[in-house]
């Protein structure tokens, strides 16, 4: 398995690894009463992650950054989700998402930096 081929199975891990996080805060807010828009809007977003995980060499021929923007969303529902196990009184898994949310941002970061050096 080529270099790229390896990168690209490893993101997609962190996809469904992120949309998993955001549909089991999505089920926990299901069980809880008057949270059933955010159960709702956490399943929903959790399924627009795995929806753009599995077609996203079709977004990517119509939205040029395609990638960019995925990494900046997850990283901020990761922050949200993280935001809120924090405000529930979580020990430690807030930390999780935090540090998850950080690497999308600093991907998004490395994506823009190769997308500027093949440019040029």
């Amino acid at each position: 398995m080529g270099k790229a081929k390896r990168a690209q199975r490893l993101e997609n891990v962190g996809h469904y690894l992120t949309a998993f996080v955001v549909f089991l805060k999505g089920i926990d807010k299901v069980g809880t009463p008057g949270k059933g828009l955010y159960a709702t809007i956490f399943l929903l977003i959790a399924a627009a992650i795995v929806f753009g995980t599995v077609f996203h060499h079709k977004f990517e021929r119509h939205l040029k950054h395609f990638k960019a923007f995925v990494f900046i969303f997850e990283g901020v529902v990761m922050a949200i989700v993280g935001y809120l196990y924090m405000k529930e009184g979580k020990q430690y898994v807030q930390f999780a998402c935090f540090m998850a949310s950080i690497v999308f941002f600093v991907a998004t970061v490395i994506y823009f930096r190769k997308a500027k050096t093949a440019i040029h």
